[in-house]
């Protein structure tokens, strides 16, 4: 079965080339996608282009996507993988600042920073400066859109609804998220494994091979 994988804000579609060297999947790239780009609409978009039940992946801002896609589109989502996410951003202290800078344009700077606190180890120097060139490329409404709307809504009191098997995946060195929010994820979701590495904010990219073993399981 094909998942179909959905990056986080800012983040190319590329992230998720080493899980795919290990699983099939194919992805959804919302920041280049037409809006409107506030979460429900995209989900409902999203579940728009889905055929039957699948297997979702969705990391940071795309697991917001994937959480909304699962509670309210259940019937197109057969198994959830939720990676560095969380069922609100309450403690991510940084995005009041992001979404103010992104009000008028995309700033190189900002760029940077969000990728490179991505990463326990830092990235290749070619693979950074061609995803910073792929995001510098993006509309900047539509990673403001999306984060506004992840900033304003809170999953956890529907968390109980989600009936599709669960795999939530953390870096134990995110930077962005703490580990609390995986754990939320996993205790509000009613068939949920918890899986720590030791990674930062992308583990699709860090720890390829583990995540692809877990999702094989989940599967089975």
């Amino acid at each position: 079965m094909t998942a179909v994988a959905l990056p986080g804000s800012f983040c190319s579609p590329a992230v998720f080339d080493r899980l795919g060297e290990h699983i099939e999947l194919a992805t959804y790239s919302w920041l280049t996608e037409p809006g409107p780009w506030d979460i429900p609409s995209m989900a409902a978009a999203l579940a728009g282009h889905l055929t039957g039940p699948t297997v979702v992946i969705g990391h940071s801002t795309g697991g917001a996507i994937a959480l909304q896609l699962a509670i309210h589109h259940p019937q197109t989502v057969s198994h959830l993988v939720l990676v560095d996410t969380g069922a609100h951003m309450r403690d991510h202290g940084d995005v009041e600042a992001i979404l103010g800078q992104l009000r008028q344009e995309m700033p190189r700077q900002l760029l940077e920073a969000v990728l490179d606190r991505s990463f326990h180890a830092p990235l290749e120097p070619h693979l950074r400066e061609a995803w910073l060139a792929w995001a510098a490329a993006t509309d900047p409404k539509a990673a403001h859109d999306a984060l506004m709307s992840q900033h304003e809504l809170d999953f956890r009191p529907h968390l109980h609804r989600i009936a599709a098997k669960t795999l939530v995946v953390h870096g134990e060195y995110d930077q962005a998220r703490p580990i609390r929010h995986a754990q939320e994820l996993a205790d509000g979701i009613p068939s949920t494994r918890l899986l720590l590495l030791p990674t930062g904010h992308t583990p699709v990219h860090e720890a390829p091979e583990q995540v692809a073993t877990a999702i094989r399981g989940l599967l089975d």
